[in-house]
Parts: structure tokens; C-alpha cells; sequence
């Protein structure tokens, strides 16, 4: 089968449905994760209107790397999507050797070292995308807050602001 751009526009995408707050303007968000949540996203007023705007923009996008010639991620079949929980995964012998080191040092088997790395390495990961969504959300705020309440911040502000930060982090 040719994969041109009606190929892609009909495979079935999971799309993510997010209620906007209403202090950021209020209606929802559609997103394609597996594409790039920010990059595959459309808003509106309603679901299907959002869904409908990000329709628009995956259709664009798809034009557009098409011509570029940049791969497209295609969704995987429910099938494909089942997991045994088992993986095998080579590694250098150092990097082998300093893991079994580390496992035994911290009196575990390499096998329940890896997992804890892993899972640490997730939250982690985890923790830090919901830090940078709340960073997003204090800038929105932030800039919504000048546009419609002209404020503007003295330098003593910042400054002192910087220091209570730099007292709190020092003390953390």
C-alpha cells in the first residue's frame, strides 16, 4: 500500500482530550501523543471542535513532512500491544561489570537493581514533565496577569525574590 498523505490521515491515532482551565481561556484540547502532544494539537470551545482544529493541523503536518521526507510514526495494532514484562538488552562489558558491582553493593540482585534504576529513572521522568507543565502554567499565568492588570515588577521585587529563592534552595 502506498503511504501517502490519505494513508496516514485514515490510521486510527489515540488522541488525548484535555478541559482547558477556564482562568487560560476555558475549552478543551486535543492532542496526538504518540506524534507529539504539542506539536498535534488543536483547541476549541467544544471536543469535537478541538478535535476537529487538530484534524486541520495533523493534516498540515502530515503535508508537510511528507515532503520532507520526515518518517511518521504509525500507531501499533491492540495486538502488538501486549507486553511479557521480559526484554533482553546488551550492554557493554563495562557497563555489565560496574551494574553487577553496584547490585551487590547495595546487597540486590543485578536483576532488581536494573528494575529499581528504571523505575527511579520513570518517576523521575515523570516528575520532571509535571515541574515543566507547571513552569508553563505560572508563565500563562504570569503573562496573562500583565496583559490584563498591567503590572509590572520593581527590580527590588525581583531581587529580593531571586534571594528568597536562592535561601530556599541552599537550604533544601
Amino acid at each position: 500500500m502506498k503511504k501517502d498523505l490519505k494513508y496516514y490521515l485514515n490510521l486510527d491515532y489515540a488522541i488525548e482530550i484535555r478541559k482547558i482551565k477556564e482562568n487560560e481561556g476555558g475549552g478543551f484540547s486535543a492532542s496526538i501523543p504518540l506524534l507529539g502532544k504539542y506539536a498535534f494539537v488543536g483547541d476549541g470551545e467544544t471536543v469535537e471542535e478541538a478535535i476537529e482544529n487538530l484534524n486541520i493541523v495533523k493534516e498540515t503536518l502530515f503535508k508537510k513532512y511528507l515532503k520532507e521526507g520526515i518518517p511518521i510514526p504509525e500507531p501499533q495494532e491492540e495486538e502488538e500491544k501486549t507486553y511479557s514484562g521480559k526484554f533482553l538488552l546488551r550492554v557493554p562489558v563495562e557497563l555489565h561489570r560496574f551494574l553487577a558491582i553496584e547490585a551487590k553493593r547495595n546487597g540486590t540482585t543485578l536483576n532488581q537493581y536494573l528494575l529499581y534504576l528504571l523505575t527511579r529513572k520513570s518517576f523521575l521522568k515523570s516528575i520532571h514533565d509535571d515541574l515543566e507543565d507547571v513552569k508553563e502554567e505560572i508563565k500563562s499565568a504570569f503573562s496573562w496577569m500583565k496583559r490584563n492588570y498591567s503590572l509590572e515588577i520593581k527590580e527590588e521585587v525581583r531581587t529580593e525574590f531571586r534571594e528568597k529563592i536562592y535561601d530556599y534552595n541552599k537550604s533544601a
